[in-house]
C-alpha cells in the first residue's frame, strides 16, 4: 500500500498521503457533498461527465508539452475509463448520484502525477477506486 487515507467526510473530501514522504499526495472531492472546485473558471465537482467532455478535449489540446514525458502529456484514460490530465495532476472519476454519474475530481501532487498512469492505480488506495 502506497498511501494512507484520511476522510474529511463532513466537508466531502478524502485525502491521501504518501507513506514514504508523509506528505499530502492526492485529494478527492466528493461529487455530492464536496465543495465546488474550478479550474480556469470551469466547475469540476458534481458535473455530468458529458458536460465536461468538450472542456477536457480543449484543455488537453493546450497541454501538449514536448518537455514532458509522453506518458504524462495530453489526455489519457485509466483502466476504469476515467480521463487523466496528468500534467495538471487531475483525474476525473465518476461517482453515482441517484440515476446519474457525477464527476469526482482527484487532484494529484506532482510527485505522483509525473510517475504516469501505469502507477496511479497502485499509488491511490483501492478505497478510492471502489467509490462510485
Amino acid at each position: 500500500m502506497y498511501a494512507r487515507w484520511y476522510p474529511f467526510s463532513g466537508v466531502g473530501i478524502d485525502t491521501y498521503y504518501d507513506q514514504e514522504s508523509q506528505t499530502l499526495a492526492a485529494v478527492a472531492v466528493d461529487a455530492c457533498r464536496g465543495p465546488q472546485v474550478s479550474l480556469d473558471g470551469t466547475p469540476l465537482v458534481g458535473r455530468l461527465p458529458s458536460e465536461l467532455e468538450p472542456w477536457l478535449e480543449e484543455t488537453a489540446s493546450t497541454l501538449e508539452d514536448p518537455t514532458l514525458p509522453e506518458y504524462v502529456d495530453g489526455l489519457r484514460f485509466g483502466p476504469h475509463g476515467e480521463p487523466y490530465l496528468l500534467s495538471l495532476g487531475l483525474i476525473l472519476r465518476c461517482q453515482q448520484n441517484g440515476d446519474h454519474a457525477r464527476c469526482r475530481p482527484v487532484f494529484l501532487a506532482p510527485q505522483w502525477a509525473m510517475r504516469g498512469q501505469e502507477w496511479i492505480e497502485d499509488l491511490v488506495p483501492e478505497r478510492e477506486w471502489l467509490t462510485y
